[in-house]
């Protein structure tokens, strides 16, 4: 390297718009502290990280406007393996991934994160009367990162990354898609988990649910409690789980079912006296599972999924001195509505209906909405050789998993390519069984960063990682055929496996062969639907 982690500083002082907090050479295994760390981006109550290899640590801000600035950091491994990974946010962002940086670390990557332009993963008032924050997090943050990544990198090596990746999930989805329509020259490789794009209508989909439900009046007639929800989601599971072949508690394609909701009401014996439902709440349920659509009368969001926990929207009650009270636990819609796109800080959700969702799409701030929403060509970066690599959990209960498939077929139309085309340069795995990013019964471990230990050496495959299996395929040509997931018990990366299954590019679907251990992922083979 042609310079030490000390002398970094005054090289990096001298670039414009880069200004460096600090610089500090790490040992594998070190607790880091984060003391300016706001307790919405702790993760189990701890403001603290831990390094995954010996390294130098980089803080600085980065200049995007007159009055505005993104907090990057970089974790530079002293045995780098040459290539250059940036990773994005979650949610409405402001919080820097350290799973995602101690993932790429430990891999040997130069790895970097952003904090989107703004603290905080909860809250609207770094929204508020701010349009460049609101910029940077809709369309600018992960390219300010990526710019500054490099320079960084090209200045403490001595020389620019053999190959630029990204990686993200959810928002960090949306992210990765948006870079490669507005920056096509940014990364070679895109790995984007759940994504979400189209984003202003995931986010409303969950007030728009709400409100089908009777929300916020809790004595509506039409509204369902949350045990009954749970009980509803548990009998999903146990009608549909079973057609595979395989009972595990998974629907593998939850968009291929569909269930009459009337089986639900009482007296059918499906759910008991108790969690039964009436008539108008039967009606309620049929209500839910119908697609999204704007005051056009236009389908714009796909169905929820059943066998999806519903809490985005039926976890919708808070308790204030003993007092029942509706509020809706997810508050990303509320914090960005109030902030971002009415610039208010009173205003609430209750109300919540189509028009506020369509005067969202309509203003688009910082133009969050071009990733899926507004625009799918991402020709300049088919053209110039890189590859898009998307997974997506079918139990994922806050993008729901169509989405996915929606955008790779609207990336195809666009671009007026066919199937095998699109395989050049754009695959996506659907992983049965799997939240949001991560967790769930399903064989969902592919390798994507973990707030627990990371998962083993004999995971650190191509098989096994999906991120490594980007790499392969952007240089060596080695297209991902299939992927391994496993299911390690307790959900502890590196305990011991409960199960494997074989996951499969879209449009092929993973099949149990009939014959196998159903917990083996030699016992699933992939077949077109």
């Amino acid at each position: 390297m042609s310079l030490t982690c000390q002398q970094i500083s005054s090289i990096l002082n001298t670039a414009p718009g880069l200004a460096v907090l600090n610089a500090t050479h790490l040992s594998n295994g070190v607790v880091v502290d984060l003391p300016g760390l706001v307790p919405s981006c702790m993760v189990n109550g701890l403001s603290s990280t831990t390094t995954t290899n010996d390294l130098c640590r980089i803080i600085v801000n980065v200049t995007t406007s007159a009055s505005s600035t993104n907090r990057i950091e970089a974790w530079l491994p002293d045995n780098w393996n040459g290539r250059f990974l940036a990773t994005g946010n979650g949610g409405i962002g402001g919080c820097i991934d350290y799973a995602n940086l101690q993932h790429g670390a430990g891999l040997g990557f130069a790895t970097f994160g952003t904090n989107g332009g703004h603290d905080g993963q909860t809250g609207f008032e770094f929204f508020l009367n701010r349009p460049e924050d609101i910029n940077d997090f809709g369309y600018r943050a992960i390219h300010a990162e990526a710019e500054a990544g490099k320079y960084i990198i090209e200045q403490y090596y001595g020389r620019k990354a053999d190959y630029n990746y990204y990686s993200g999930c959810s928002t960090g989805g949306r992210q990765g898609f948006e870079e490669a329509i507005l920056y096509p020259d940014d990364f070679h490789g895109i790995l984007m988990g759940s994504m979400g794009v189209d984003w202003l209508h995931i986010v409303a989909s969950k007030g728009i649910l709400a409100r089908r439900m009777g929300w916020p009046d809790l004595s509506s007639p039409k509204y369902i409690t949350a045990a009954q929800w749970s009980a509803i989601v548990k009998a999903q599971i146990d009608l549909l789980d079973p057609l595979d072949g395989v009972t595990d508690g998974i629907i593998d394609d939850p968009t291929s079912h569909t269930i009459d909701p009337s089986i639900f009401g009482c007296g059918n014996d499906v759910l008991n006296s108790s969690l039964c439902l009436t008539d108008v709440q039967v009606q309620t349920v049929r209500e839910i599972y119908e697609p999204l659509t704007n005051s056009e009368g236009d389908v714009v969001y796909p169905s929820f999924d059943l066998g999806a926990d519903t809490s985005v929207f039926s976890a919708n009650t808070k308790t204030v001195d003993g007092t029942t009270v509706p509020e809706l636990t997810y508050t990303v819609l509320q914090d960005y509505w109030r902030g971002a796109v009415y610039n208010s800080s009173t205003w609430t959700p209750h109300n919540f209906t189509i028009a506020d969702m369509d005067f969202a799409v309509n203003l688009n701030p910082g133009g969050i909405n071009i990733a899926g929403g507004l625009s799918h060509n991402v020709s300049a970066y088919h053209f110039q050789g890189g590859k898009l690599l998307a997974y997506h959990g079918r139990a994922d209960q806050t993008v729901t998993s169509a989405v996915s498939s929606r955008a790779f077929h609207r990336t195809a139309e666009t671009l007026d390519l066919s199937l095998e085309q699109m395989h050049d340069f754009y695959r996506l795995f659907y992983v049965p069984g799997m939240g949001h990013c991560a967790g769930g019964v399903g064989a969902w471990s592919i390798g994507q960063p973990n707030v627990n230990r990371p998962p083993g050496e004999q995971f650190n495959n191509t098989d096994n990682n999906i991120l490594l299996a980007l790499v392969d395929w952007v240089e060596e040509g080695n297209a991902p055929q299939a992927l391994v997931g496993t299911k390690f018990k307790g959900d502890r990366l590196g305990e011991e496996v409960e199960a494997q299954r074989t996951h499969c590019v879209y449009p092929s679907v993973s099949r149990w062969d009939g014959v196998g251990d159903a917990k083996k992922a030699e016992s699933w083979r992939c077949e077109l639907a």
